[in-house]
């Protein structure tokens, strides 16, 4: 059997020390790009692959961050992973993914099993955190970034880069009644255990209430996120109120499927009825018509968590824990 290629066989390989093999592992940017890539070449050629395990007993660092997203069946979570995983990458470390499923006991269970790998930091998106798994995290003492709502900076384990779902929900059915629509529809997530969803039926009730409008139950709907669900959400809430003006669909998924819906009905859209989305999804601007949504700045949600991450990685002291990446209107020709 092959004898296992060790770090000092890279040394002697790329012709250099020790000391400068694990720079190169664990502080690429202490080292010049050509010793990098004549260290690289060496553990390519002879087969090294690192003792991660015995190199962070030694120096208590993994170069591992774990992240917690709520599914991977969802692009609109694939931005902010993409761009949290650029900025890590140019700093040396690596990111571990988990998927909760947005389930307290899934949650509690994945961050058991994360910090038992003992990650250097950790991001976590979208799920409610139960009390146990929030006392896990502040006993394990590593920086923490949470987001999925900006609510979640009162009670934070740490850190939080998020923004409103409550002010965004409101601000896409203000547009829907400035456009005149007066008989607005909701279609959201089930509300129970996921927060980001209580909060965007919240902002559509607000906005209703403010403008002195009634909301009506039997006008909310709460469904799994699909295109065929949201054709069939189309056809129930035209079936219950006839005269419906506007849909406004907490996910482009659903209004996405409702447009489809239309063309099949032969529904003019916006003239006999107005749909709205949430997320600014690839696929909005490509329907017909283009779909009037709320924009996300998935990746610079990924981006500014990374960077706080890596600030308190370095020992610097972080100002501002709460980020607030805002939101934006994206006015098309479906609303």
């Amino acid at each position: 059997m092959k004898e296992t290629a060790r770090m000092i066989d890279v040394a002697r390989a790329a012709k250099v020390g020790l000391t400068t093999v694990s720079r190169v592992l664990n502080e690429p940017k202490s080292v010049s790009e050509e010793t990098r890539q004549r260290v690289m070449r060496a553990i390519a050629e002879i087969g090294y692959v690192p003792n991660l395990v015995a190199g962070s007993l030694a120096s208590r660092r993994t170069n591992v961050v774990a992240a917690m997203v709520p599914t991977i069946g969802n692009p609109v979570f694939s931005e902010t992973i993409e761009s949290m995983s650029d900025e890590f990458r140019e700093e040396g470390f690596h990111l571990l993914l988990g998927r909760t499923g947005e389930d307290e006991s899934e949650t509690e269970s994945l961050i058991s099993t994360f910090l038992a790998r003992r990650p250097d930091a950790l991001f976590i998106h979208g799920s409610k955190m139960p009390a146990a798994a929030h006392a896990m995290l502040q006993r394990a003492a590593i920086p923490v970034v949470e987001s999925g709502d900006l609510s979640r900076a009162e009670g934070a384990v740490d850190m939080v880069v998020a923004y409103s779902n409550f002010a965004a929900a409101k601000a896409m059915t203000s547009h829907l009644l400035s456009r005149g629509h007066r008989k607005i529809a909701f279609v959201g997530r089930e509300t129970r255990l996921n927060d980001r969803a209580q909060e965007r039926q919240r902002g559509y009730s607000a906005a209703l209430k403010e403008a002195r409008i009634p909301v009506r139950s039997e006008l909310i709907l709460d469904l799994m996120l699909g295109y065929q669900e949201g054709a069939q959400a189309l056809l129930h809430l035209r079936a219950v109120e006839p005269d419906l003006d506007a849909i406004f669909f907490a996910g482009d998924v659903w209004a996405a499927g409702a447009l489809y819906e239309c063309q099949r009905q032969g529904w003019r859209v916006p003239t006999d009825i107005a749909i709205a989305g949430f997320d600014d999804h690839i696929v909005a601007a490509q329907t017909v018509p283009p779909l009037t949504t709320v924009r996300v700045r998935r990746g610079e949600i990924g981006r500014r968590a990374a960077q706080l991450l890596l600030s308190r990685l370095r020992g610097d002291e972080v100002v501002e824990k709460i980020i607030n990446v805002g939101f934006e209107i994206i006015e098309r020709e479906s609303a």
